[in-house]
């Protein structure tokens, strides 16, 4: 394991007394490549144990263009499986141009977690027409990662770029939840700011991921994600949770 992949876990959210131990999610996309990006940019807190006392329920988040409007939905469903938790997302996207589609996407991520590890990470994604596909399962000390390129040997410690949880600010490899590819980033705090959220002003905490994926993320105080942007093309993309 390298220096700088740290353990599993230690950097879940603030969440889990209210949710029985989970967080919340987000993404992006833009252009006709925009959409692809949708898949890039989710995120959310957790809490250091994933009890699964009680399920946690749904989380629904919108997704806009600054050109193209409105372009995308996101659905993060929160269940237990005995004690385990189970994380479902479903996305979907369209990009259109004088009322015609010229873009579609849509997925489903299915993840597991056991205490504060992921056990295993399911995705079946139709990208305008080009299918992917990534399974990844723990097993002893590492996680296999399974997709179309081959089978790849990963840490433990590694969780998905469709980060639901706050661990993916404490990580400095993820995987790419549509192709299973490696990522490096590195995560600093970039201050504190206000976000209207359905209607109302909350106070987020503000960081900046770069390297493999850049993009920007806002919490809110109990650590659930608030916002998520990304640039693309010269364009921003928004990811917003629905009140």
């Amino acid at each position: 394991m390298r220096g700088d992949e740290r353990r599993a876990g230690s950097g879940f959210g603030r969440r889990s007394a209210e949710r029985g131990g989970i967080g919340r999610l987000s993404f992006l996309g833009s252009g006709a490549a925009l959409i692809g990006c949708l898949l890039v940019l989710s995120v959310a807190s957790g809490a250091p144990s994933h009890a699964c006392d009680q399920p946690p329920g749904q989380d629904v988040y919108k997704v806009e263009h600054e050109r193209f409007g409105e372009i995308g939905r996101h659905v993060v469903t929160f269940s237990c499986q005995g004690d385990d938790l189970v994380v479902e997302t479903e996305i979907s996207g369209e990009v259109t141009l004088l009322s015609l589609p010229i873009y579609k996407l849509a997925g489903k991520y299915r993840e597991v977690w056991r205490g504060d590890r992921l056990i295993s990470f399911d995705s079946e994604v139709d990208d305008n027409g080009e299918k992917f596909e990534v399974v990844a399962r723990a097993e002893g000390d590492h996680m296999l990662i399974d997709r179309r390129r081959g089978l790849i040997e990963a840490p433990a410690s590694i969780v998905s770029d469709h980060p639901w949880n706050f661990a993916v600010l404490d990580r400095t490899l993820l995987f790419d939840a549509r192709r299973g590819k490696l990522r490096h980033v590195r995560v600093e705090p970039a201050g504190k700011e206000a976000l209207l959220i359905g209607g109302r002003e909350i106070a987020a905490d503000k960081y900046r991921m770069s390297g493999d994926l850049e993009r920007v993320l806002w919490y809110g105080e109990d650590g659930s994600l608030l916002q998520s942007q990304l640039e693309y093309g010269g364009a921003k993309v928004l990811v917003t949770r629905q009140e």
